[in-house]
């Protein structure tokens, strides 16, 4: 994806957010512009959101203050050899109004409030709604085209990148109209009013009897716990149908606005950002930043499936923030959702993004470096990408105020993605995949007790399979149940707490044919798929230290099981069961790992050794000697690269990309090859949090 004017990699950075830039100086402004291009960023994206002063404007009205500095951005932007592009449409219409921007958004058609008042958001699926989107595009473009932004991208040339909605989440309307589209939702999903009564608990006769206060979710009421989603309890229902009812709504608005705007000029490239603060990772509850566990920011409480979403736009993309769910960092955080984002995007170009500065109070890139997080771009095969953000007056707008480091880091690393873009061609090596979790992802938040560790599930397998030297995609069920499968050697199944909630059963028929041609399928404890697909019988374990190969490995979850028939690779310490088992099935093999595995690998604390076990010798997993899982994929598909925990290595067809993780050098003569690396340092050393291309010899 190339930016027309440079014709460099499309590398965009937002200049602007809350009451930023509009209220500084044009000093500022104009410096800010020469300090973007400077760190090698080629195009901005402005906060164009649809104000009423913006709609003022077209019709030829004066600037206010915000309308006249964004005019003056603009062209001081073409001035510095850059381009911009909008944000032109944003979650709610704008949180902004009346306490920090004095112009109204234009909603089109709002809902309404439980009160009856106007609920200041918009109506995604009213036509007034969509219309008054439309609008404001067409007129940006008119008023505002000259300079904006064009890529050559998937072959075609001159297409506009649009920010076609940033952070889109739907509401639930309380007037007439919304409640009887809801009703009828809920008369389709459960199909007769008896059903509907029995999973509710109640004895409404229709379903346009039903209220509001019988079937939607009070956000101030009692949260649904871990033993509701267990049961089934009128409240997990209320909970989990609303988000999926979301869901399908927000599915709905992006195939219908593709339309519109595809109509309204051929040219445009939907690039919606889904999420700002990351995917199924976010940050949960941390009392020094004052918030309540996860909220809104939570994309598990959002009603969003974005591989869903992918066919409606152009690039299915959103903004990684490298960090685990106490806010520690963590860079395969980012990678992993680097990797989503290439699954929604299959057979086409597609842009990552990524937050750049502080996050909240905590200084992540004193840790992970912005070279790092360029360098993962790189290697997820993404064509540019997007990033937040400068002057914004926001945790995530700061770079105007970060330090020379910083900001060098930033430039070093976009001066090398130009440099390495144009030489990687091809998709990458297709070795792993990690299934999403995807009906756990849309309905279980963080609140429901055991599920931040069972998000980590999904991680650690990542990172596992990444520090074997593989190259791991994150597919979602839908897609594995097309027969893309064939393409993989490994499958690995993380927790999944709601999977039976909408069951795939051409996943579950893929699955083991995945297996029965020769595939290797992973796990984890209480997962159904093993017992559901492959009728392999388990049950429930306590706690208890597992030893594998003479070593003894100290868990750290819950959730356990044992396993009848199979090879047993690795037992209970007291109770001798089999806590990983293997089972061969036609020309490969299920591992059944009696864990959580991925979160027993990235496990960051454990207790001293238990007293019944006296002073025997014990670690966590994550330090282990032997890791069953490990080895039983590197005696099934040994790797091809040099290994060593920390270092990713994506491999593409002509190329390899390499991203150093870890605070040591790392010696990268084992892969030959000219080596073009962000940071310098002899001919085959790769230095802490940096990256290197190396070009295959032939």
């Amino acid at each position: 994806m190339r930016e027309k004017n440079s014709g460099n990699p499309y590398i965009n950075l937002w200049f602007g957010n809350f009451f930023e830039p509009a209220f500084s100086s044009e000093e500022f402004r104009t410096e800010g512009i020469d300090r973007i291009r400077d760190m090698g960023f080629n195009s901005i994206l402005l906060d164009s959101k649809a104000w009423q002063d913006f709609f003022d404007r077209y019709a030829g009205q004066e600037a206010t203050q915000y309308v006249a500095a964004q005019e003056h951005m603009i062209s001081e932007i073409q001035k510095s050899g850059l381009s911009h592009c909008f944000l032109a449409i944003y979650l709610n219409g704008d949180n902004l109004y009346p306490n920090i921007r004095y112009s109204p958004p234009v909603f089109g058609e709002e809902t309404t409030a439980p009160s009856g008042e106007p609920g200041k958001w918009y109506k995604y699926w009213s036509e007034r709604a969509q219309a008054s989107m439309t609008e404001h595009v067409k007129e940006l473009y008119a008023l505002y085209g000259k300079n904006a932004t064009r890529v050559s991208v998937n072959g075609t040339e001159d297409r506009l990148p649009l920010c076609s909605m940033w952070d889109p989440i739907v509401a639930f309307s309380f007037d007439k109209e919304g409640i009887s589209r809801y009703q009828t939702w809920l008369e389709e999903r459960y199909g007769s009013i008896e059903a509907f009564n029995q999973a509710y608990g109640l004895s409404a006769e229709s379903f346009s009897a039903i209220t509001p206060e019988e079937y939607w979710y009070d956000e101030n009421g009692a949260k649904p716990t871990a033993w509701d989603f267990q049961e089934h309890t009128p409240l997990f229902r209320r909970y989990t149908d609303n988000l999926r009812w979301k869901a399908e709504e927000l599915t709905r608005y992006f195939r219908s606005m593709q339309e519109k705007l595809h109509a309204l000029d051929p040219a445009l490239y939907t690039s919606p950002v889904l999420s700002q603060w990351g995917m199924f990772f976010n940050v949960s509850s941390q009392p020094r930043f004052r918030r309540e566990p996860g909220g809104l920011w939570d994309t598990c409480q959002r009603g969003i499936d974005p591989y869903r979403i992918a066919p409606h736009v152009d690039n299915c993309t959103f903004l990684t923030v490298p960090i685990l769910e106490d806010s520690s960092p963590s860079a395969y955080a980012s990678s992993c959702q680097n990797s989503m984002m290439r699954a929604m995007n299959p057979d086409r170009e597609f842009t990552v993004g990524f937050y750049l500065g502080r996050y909240l109070y905590y200084d992540i890139y004193n840790v992970i470096t912005p070279c790092e997080m360029i360098g993962m771009a790189a290697a997820s095969g993404a064509s540019g990408y997007q990033s937040y953000g400068y002057g914004g007056l926001d945790d995530g707008g700061v770079m105007h105020k970060l330090h020379d480091p910083f900001v060098s880091s930033v430039r070093t690393g976009n001066q090398w993605l130009k440099r390495i873009l144009p030489k990687i061609n091809g998709r990458r090596l297709t070795q792993a995949a990690v299934l999403y979790p995807a009906q756990m992802a849309l309905t279980e938040p963080y609140f429901v007790e055991g599920n931040p560790r069972r998000r980590q599930d999904l991680l650690g397998y990542y990172q596992s399979l990444c520090d074997l030297g593989l190259n791991v995609d994150v597919l979602h069920p839908d897609q594995a149940a097309q027969g893309i499968l064939d393409q993989y050697r490994i499958l690995a199944v993380p927790a999944d707490s709601c999977y039976e909630e909408e069951i795939n059963p051409q996943f579950e028929a893929q699955a083991v044919r995945f297996v029965e041609e020769g595939g290797l399928l992973l796990v984890s404890a209480g997962h159904p798929l093993l017992r559901r697909a492959f009728g392999i019988a388990s049950e429930s374990h306590p706690a208890q230290c597992i030893r594998y190969r003479g070593e003894g490995i100290i868990p750290g979850g819950e959730v356990f099981e044992c396993y009848t028939g199979g090879e047993a690779l690795a037992v209970y310490e007291d109770s001798g069961k089999p806590a990983v088992c293997r089972f061969p099935v036609g020309k490969g093999a299920v591992l059944a790992l009696g864990m959580e595995y991925g979160a027993e690998y990235l496990m960051q604390e454990t207790g001293a050794v238990p007293v019944p076990y006296g002073n025997r010798d014990l670690y966590p997993l994550c330090v282990a000697e032997h890791d069953p899982m490990q080895e039983a994929v590197s005696a099934f598909l040994p790797a091809r690269v040099p290994v060593q925990r920390g270092i990713e290595t994506a491999e593409f067809e002509d190329c390899y990309v390499v991203v150093n993780h870890t605070s040591y050098p790392w010696d990268c003569s084992g892969l030959p090859g000219k080596k073009e690396f962000q940071l310098p340092a002899g001919e085959s050393l790769l230095l802490p949090h940096s990256a290197v291309l190396i070009e295959k010899t032939v």
